[in-house]
């Protein structure tokens, strides 16, 4: 059986719109759902403005389905090492963009709150993000954590 140029070209245009629709089902709108869970981090950079001087933070945080996250970091500020809670709110935004508003605690006293631009990546499974307060140039890098058995 021979075909025709027009059942190839026919055939093709199908394998083509196939191909179009599978992309479209992979597709992947980010969700609150989907960023919850465990992620460790670390988060480096400079306070300029007043000239403080570095800044470097590793840490963990967890992300609720309810759009509120917690967690503990170690930090360096020019130096000088603390240990510090944090807790805030967060929002994930289909196109895996989002923002956060996190508060640090040095035992049970704020000592500074901050709002942040993230990103969202590798299906939702990292994310990437950078302090708005003017005077830093600050950014983090945060990946989820194995699951438990």
């Amino acid at each position: 059986m021979q075909l025709t140029f027009a059942q190839i070209s026919a055939r093709l245009l199908l394998c083509f719109a196939a191909l179009g629709f599978a992309q479209l089902a992979l597709a992947h709108e980010c969700t609150l759902s989907d960023a919850a869970g465990r992620y460790g981090y670390t988060s480096s950079g400079s306070i300029v403005s007043p000239p403080v001087g570095p800044f470097t933070a590793v840490g963990h945080v967890t992300f609720t389905e309810s759009g509120a996250f917690s967690g503990a970091q170690t930090t360096s500020i020019a130096g000088n090492l603390v240990e510090e809670t944090i807790e805030g709110t967060f929002t994930v935004n289909p196109d895996c963009t989002g923002s956060m508003s996190a508060s640090v605690f040095h035992g049970t006293t704020l000592v500074r709150a901050s709002k942040l631009s993230v990103v969202w990546d590798i299906r939702q499974n990292e994310a990437r993000a950078i302090f708005l307060t003017p005077g830093t140039n600050i950014s983090i890098l945060a990946r989820k954590m194995a699951e438990e058995d």
